[in-house]
């Protein structure tokens, strides 16, 4: 392979700040091109290509995988079209990055992933929390034994929703709060403890009128969100998700075990840890993670990640382009888009029914 080769869907905000730039330089000596971007509204398409220095642009998803040049494809359009065009992109014979969810449904999850096994090509889907060096630590020591069984975790996915984007509010666009932001929390915790076994939530619409863009939305979605999960190895769970958080000082991520405790305040501020099995001074106590020490120290975080490279900063074009070229598996893997999917439709369906839901997907 003589590098990666890109083409764009949906030049909206996620790609302008996310994925755009990173399309650019080399990785492990193997360029990386922005072929091609492409959108629906074709203003933005040319102004993307302009800004980014796309050689084509387009404004027809279907002119972008028939380009012979365009090796992988990113998916960041709205929910509602996911699954389209993400099978599209793998039955192009494209590597595929789609935002997330990677589908609406779980037949259209499957279709993906099967077509992408079949096509050979790589299938990789948001969010990457499971590349955050934060989880990975937590996962390191859940593992050792630090925080003793690990019994109860609790994860936030929250804001005030967002001004600019009306169809998030809209089933119809493919808006829910459950598909937008719980699968944020979602990711963190089955990222760290595994497959989850049984749902129950309850949901309610707050807000049922907004002001987007200046103009009045009517909104019919579900705004606010709560899931009880039970894992496959006996730990509970609660993940709150909402558009009706003005500000919040919480942490965002709580994980309690026999022999200590976890708090992330979010997914990229360092992390606090109590753990009977790591003493201090011979006392018990809480452990902030530090970059050097003494008049040096300070609190490490994702952004100050250690001159060894450590913690290093999660990025997920770079792993896209490093399984591509290094033939490894994507993390997310679609099996485990899969499973977070049933999660959040067995919610839903248990906010409606009053049920507790049994899962049958795993990764």
């Amino acid at each position: 392979m003589g590098g990666v080769r890109f083409g764009v869907i949906g030049c909206g905000t996620i790609s302008t700040l996310a994925y755009l730039p990173a399309i650019k330089g080399e990785y492990a000596g193997y360029p990386l091109e922005l072929v091609a971007v492409c959108d629906a509204v074709e203003e933005k398409a040319v102004s993307a290509a302009k800004r980014f220095g796309a050689r084509r642009h387009y404004a027809r998803y279907e002119d972008l995988l028939a380009d012979p040049e365009v090796d992988a494809v990113i998916v960041a359009t709205n929910i509602a079209t996911h699954a389209e065009l993400g099978l599209a992109a793998v039955r192009a014979g494209k590597h595929a990055l789609i935002q997330k969810p990677i589908a609406e449904t779980l037949e259209e999850a499957d279709r993906i992933i099967e077509e992408a096994r079949r096509r050979g090509v790589k299938l990789q889907v948001e969010p990457p929390h499971m590349l955050n060096p934060f989880c990975v630590r937590s996962r390191e020591l859940i593992s050792s034994g630090a925080l003793g069984q690990v019994c109860l975790v609790q994860a936030s996915s929250s804001h005030a929703g967002a001004e600019d984007r009306p169809w998030l509010f809209q089933r119809a666009g493919g808006g829910s709060v459950m598909l937008d932001l719980a699968v944020h929390a979602l990711t963190w915790l089955t990222g760290l403890l595994g497959p989850v076994a049984q749902v129950t939530a309850m949901a309610t619409t707050s807000v049922p009128e907004r002001v987007i863009n200046g103009e009045p939305v009517k909104v019919d979605i579900e705004d606010n969100v709560t899931i009880l999960l039970r894992f496959r190895d006996g730990c509970l769970g609660t993940v709150v998700s909402n558009y009706v958080t003005i500000a919040n000082k919480a942490p965002t991520i709580n994980i309690y075990g026999t022999d200590g405790t976890i708090h992330l305040e979010s997914g990229m501020s360092p992390f606090l840890l109590f753990s009977r099995k790591g003493k201090y001074l011979e006392q018990d106590g809480w452990l902030e993670p530090t970059v050097y020490a003494g008049h040096l120290a300070r609190p490490l975080t994702v952004q100050r990640a250690t001159p060894s490279g450590e913690l290093p900063p999660h990025n997920s074009v770079a792993h896209f382009v490093e399984c591509i070229v290094e033939d490894k598996q994507p993390v997310p893997s679609g099996e485990f888009a899969r499973h977070v999917l049933e999660i959040m439709l067995a919610a839903m369906e248990s906010a409606r029914s009053g049920r507790t839901i049994e899962l049958q997907t795993s990764f």
